[in-house]
């Protein structure tokens, strides 16, 4: 049975399953990989792309003529609890273990939240994300909407989803 094709003349930030799909995909990869229980915060959509935190895997996201960026973003302290979570190892600087554990991260959140979409009828491609850490500001470069996602990892440990579509 063929999946029924979206509609992606509009903004797809606004499909209610777009947004699902990747939360669930963050839970889902987090808990199985990383033995990491997260809470969802309250959507938001933003005019730009604001990323927060000090580590973020970022990845292009294309399906017919949708063009957008999927980022998936750490504190420094999330990232930590995450790792140690996930191998057993303690970091306190983010040195190339953990941009890579990211790139690693951002991989599979956006393999598994482009599977179910692809099932729901929007055509998603693979690409291969960047990771940046540090102090650095992403530029828009499109005319665009964000969505963010802002995920509680613990109290003082976050990590955020920001996924802009050119429109």
């Amino acid at each position: 049975m063929a999946a029924e094709k979206v509609d992606l003349s509009s903004n797809p930030l606004f499909d209610k399953k777009l947004i699902n799909a990747f939360i669930e995909s963050v839970i889902k990869t987090l808990e199985s990989m990383a033995q990491t229980k997260v809470s969802p915060g309250k959507p938001t959509v933003e005019a730009k792309a604001n990323i927060k935190g000090e580590v973020a895997g970022i990845i292009g996201m294309v399906a017919g003529e949708v063009r957008g960026n999927l980022v998936i973003a750490f504190s420094s302290q999330g990232a930590f609890k995450i790792l140690e979570n996930m191998l057993g190892e303690k970091h306190t600087v983010v040195n190339s273990e953990v941009t890579d554990a990211v790139g690693e991260l951002t991989n599979m959140i956006y393999g598994s939240a482009k599977t179910t979409l692809n099932q729901l009828g929007f055509n998603f491609d693979m690409a291969i994300p960047t990771v940046v850490s540090g102090n650095f500001q992403v530029a828009n470069i499109h005319n665009g909407t964000t969505l963010s996602v802002p995920f509680i990892i613990e109290p003082d440990k976050m990590m955020y989803v920001e996924i802009s579509v050119q429109t």
